[in-house]
């Protein structure tokens, strides 16, 4: 069943926007499982939310990503939230 996680991070003094940014673009290779993402930067904080084909393909990807994202000066989300999809419509 498809897996959906939505990961926040709020700005505050210690926030890398620049680094948040060059790590978004920097993707060349959507990672095996993912099918969907949607990123996002304003003047509160940045969001992303993928869909995944199964929560197993998510857990692989954030502990493969985790070493890339120490290295940029990001402090820990303010939420994470996973969960089964129910439902998954492109228009």
């Amino acid at each position: 069943m498809a897996y959906c996680t939505i990961v926040e991070f709020e700005w505050d003094e210690t926030f890398d926007r620049d680094g948040f940014a060059s790590l978004m673009a920097g993707e060349e290779n959507p990672p095996p499982g993912r099918l969907s993402r949607i990123a996002g930067i304003d003047s509160s904080g940045a969001r992303m939310i993928e869909v995944w084909r199964s929560s197993d393909d998510a857990r692989s990807f954030a502990e493969k990503s985790a070493p890339a994202l120490a290295r940029v000066a990001l402090p820990a989300p303010s939420r994470v939230v996973g969960f089964e999809v129910t439902q998954y419509v492109v228009s």
